[in-house]
């Protein structure tokens, strides 16, 4: 009976472990973290608000080892829509922060992306690849692409 009971307790015990671990990194789609992206455009720019969830980055950069996966905007569908003559040009990218580990920049918490370009591309379509990293396993997620309407 003791045995049963010890059995029992354990599996129970693992059971809530496992559904623990589960559901911290549920968010996206499969249960991989996404971030948060919106794009608003104002005159001649374009700004792009990634935010990454609590205990998570993305990468900013391919770091020294140039082995990383960053952040990184497709405009082809803007471009193929009509809304774009041509790719916008970065004018300015959150800063990040240097990662021990890697040595790259990363983005935690919400940052902005502001391109230029000629006119204001309302209702066109950008992708955004983004690779997010668990802060606290270590692990990064397989990167995926969004398609943010340009408001």
């Amino acid at each position: 009976m003791k045995r049963i009971n010890v059995f029992l307790l354990s599996s129970l015990l693992l059971a809530a472990f496992s559904m623990a671990c589960t559901e911290t990194e549920r968010s996206g789609n499969d249960g991989i973290p996404e971030a948060s992206i919106r794009a608003t455009a104002l005159e001649n720019r374009v700004t792009v608000s990634i935010s990454i969830p609590a205990d998570h980055h993305a990468y900013l950069n391919r770091g020294p080892q140039d082995n990383l996966i960053p952040v990184e905007f497709d405009w082809k569908p803007a471009m193929e829509a009509g809304k774009i003559q041509q790719e916008p040009a970065l004018e300015s990218s959150p800063e990040g922060k240097t990662e021990e580990a890697t040595g790259a920049l990363v983005l935690r918490g919400t940052g902005e992306f502001v391109f230029s370009t000629a006119g204001a591309p309302h209702g066109a379509d950008l992708r955004v690849r983004t690779q997010i990293c668990n802060e606290i396993s270590g692990m990064c997620f397989r990167p995926s692409w969004q398609t943010v309407t340009i408001q």
